[in-house]
């Protein structure tokens, strides 16, 4: 019996262990086809002939809102800079880049909302509205892709109790993040 015991707890043992390697396989499996497709989706949408384009240029945006800061068209050129060559193959130019980027922040407005029953507000709302002339130089004339002049509009909201310019950096943030994917998408996905 004692012997049944052990012979029978060993090939139980056996079965286990081997249970155990097959599942590390499959999950080491798992894990590495994961990451291999982790790593092809950031680029996978853009529309980049690396072999006609290879750089771009971003003249610094202006500031034509009577009340932005001033510095906002600056802070938003340097934004979308890093974002090209965080997500792309292109280099920076100074000048003459086969992409080619400028444009303003046109409207800048804080709005009330959610008024609440003691005629108050809840909630108020920052709108940046941003026009952006791009160029592809190296696009044939009249290419639907060659040019084009759009205006982005996003907005962050904050509470009616915080003073705006308490919170306006992080607010202008998160819209020119949202602004700045909104461009990157129109000009290097196609839409």
């Amino acid at each position: 019996m004692s012997y049944y015991f052990n012979f029978h707890s060993l090939k139980l043992f056996r079965n286990f262990s081997y249970f155990i390697i097959m599942s590390l396989r499959i999950l080491f499996l798992f894990v590495l086809l994961l990451s291999q497709s982790a790593c092809t989706i950031s680029l996978i949408n853009t529309t980049i002939d690396y072999s006609k384009v290879s750089s771009f240029t971003i003249e610094q945006f202006d500031t034509k809102a009577s009340n932005a800061p001033p510095t906002s068209g600056q802070q938003f050129s340097e934004r979308l800079k890093n974002k090209i060559l965080n997500n792309t193959r292109l280099s920076y130019r100074d000048e003459d880049g086969d992409l080619q980027f400028e444009g303003s922040v046109t409207n800048y407005r804080v709005t009330a909302l959610a008024p609440q029953a003691n005629q108050t507000v809840s909630l108020q709302r920052l709108t940046v509205q941003i026009t952006v002339d791009y160029n592809n130089t190296t696009a044939k004339k009249g290419a639907e892709d060659a040019q084009w002049n759009k205006s982005f509009s996003r907005f962050a909201d904050f509470g009616a109790d915080q003073d705006l310019v308490s919170v306006e950096e992080q607010l202008l943030e998160e819209i020119y993040d949202q602004v700045i994917e909104d461009v990157f998408n129109k000009t290097f996905s196609g839409w």
